[in-house]
């Protein structure tokens, strides 16, 4: 019975206690509840602006893939030889084929720069966000671009080799590549970069 006792007396104390502090108690709920909706605020504005920081950098390494497979497009178009500028010193039919192609290549980059100054851009708000792990493709992908412009200013330079210009063909020219034994490797190099980078935004976009 005195065990029962005190365990009432327990109760009434207690229930006065809430009663008397029921706003203060009220309050703290209040302010809890708050702070939660906040923190859960905070973490669904940060995943969904993340998302799309994300989103928005993957979309412009799939135009620079594309960019990048039409610089290297073989086939050239009369209009984009309009404003080509014939020299005395390019007489020489496989000279002025060379240097053609060159221009073509060049006008195409100029064309798409857009998309390679967005990406330099865009690096920058990444690496802001989310450090040094994600900024590798961005690395990868410009010196690609570089290799393939300083290949086709290489290409109309004068005494060069069959060999060396065989090997500047595969990098500049997709259909010349594919023809070789080890297939278009600067091309699939290119998708593996994008490809490296799409899983990266995919993890963080879980």
């Amino acid at each position: 019975m005195e065990i029962i006792t005190i365990f009432l007396s327990f109760l009434a104390d207690a229930i006065n206690f809430i009663f008397e502090n029921a706003g203060a108690i009220a309050t703290l709920a209040g302010v809890a509840m708050a702070l939660y909706g906040l923190n859960r605020w905070k973490r669904e504005y940060c995943f969904k602006h993340n998302s799309e920081l994300l989103e928005e950098a993957l979309v412009l390494f799939y135009e620079a893939e594309i960019a990048i497979d039409y610089m290297r497009n073989g086939f050239v178009f009369a209009n984009e030889l309009e404003d080509f500028v014939f020299l005395p010193e390019l007489e020489e039919n496989y000279i002025l084929h060379r240097y053609k192609n060159t221009h073509v290549m060049q006008k195409r980059f100029e064309e798409k720069q857009d998309i390679f100054n967005k990406l330099k851009s865009i690096k920058l708000r990444v690496r802001a966000r989310f450090g040094e792990e994600m900024i590798a493709s961005f690395d990868s992908i410009t010196t690609k671009v570089k290799e393939l412009l300083i290949s086709g200013d290489q290409y109309s330079v004068k005494g060069i080799t069959r060999e060396v210009l065989a090997d500047i063909e595969k990098i500049i020219w997709k259909e010349r590549s594919r023809l070789s034994e080890e297939g278009d490797t600067f091309g699939n190099a290119i998708i593996e970069i994008v490809q490296n980078f799409e899983k990266l935004c995919r993890d963080k976009m879980r």
